[in-house]
């Protein structure tokens, strides 16, 4: 299972000061603790379905993506690219899957990750490089790397079909509850906001 460090840091860091808002407005025995309540109680749902809950899972059957509003089980039978431009995106022949908890790392990620590439199966340039979203010391590079590791284990074993990638089907369901949650939290903040 993958999770991204940084989004895990930043949705306690987030929570953290949600709780001090809010206990700071009741410590300050403000009439308007009850209406700030509903706004802290959507950014923490938020910070949850958008940086603690997003995984990435492997098993010897499929990769299964939950990203904030959709669960996606890829079978490794289906994948024919694994890319990291932007994010970690697995491709199939009718289907691009983004992996959110492993985004492609920044500038100052880039210039700051650590270089050492021994060992790392990755695509390469003509000169050797390598995408910036395949550095190991990212969460797009180290998620890919488990993904193509995985991958390649499972070709070489023969337990993935060849050439059956149009044939497969590639599963993707909204987690509603999430959805409906939030939207709720949502109405609820501007209600309790709204009022005077």
């Amino acid at each position: 299972m993958f999770h991204s460090r940084f989004n895990r840091v930043l949705a306690v860091v987030t929570w953290l000061l949600c709780l001090s808002g809010v206990g700071a407005v009741i410590l300050a025995g403000t009439q308007d603790a009850l209406r700030y309540l509903p706004l802290a109680a959507l950014v923490a749902w938020l910070t949850w379905a958008g940086l603690w809950h997003p995984t990435l899972r492997l098993d010897d059957e499929a990769i299964t993506v939950v990203n904030t509003f959709a669960t996606t089980v890829v079978p490794w039978a289906a994948l024919i690219n694994v890319d990291t431009k932007y994010a970690l995106t697995l491709m199939t022949p009718r289907r691009r899957v983004v992996v959110t908890v492993a985004p492609a790392p920044g500038r100052i990620a880039t210039a700051l990750s650590n270089r050492d590439l021994k060992g790392i199966s990755a695509p390469r340039g003509a000169d050797g490089s390598m995408r910036p979203g395949d550095l190991p010391s990212t969460d797009s590079g180290a998620a890919a790397h488990l993904v193509r590791q995985r991958w390649e284990s499972l070709l070489e074993t023969g337990r993935i079909e060849v050439g059956t990638a149009d044939d497969v089907r590639v599963d993707r369901r909204a987690h509603w509850p999430t959805i409906i949650v939030g939207c709720a939290l949502g109405l609820a903040a501007v209600a309790a906001l709204a009022l005077n």
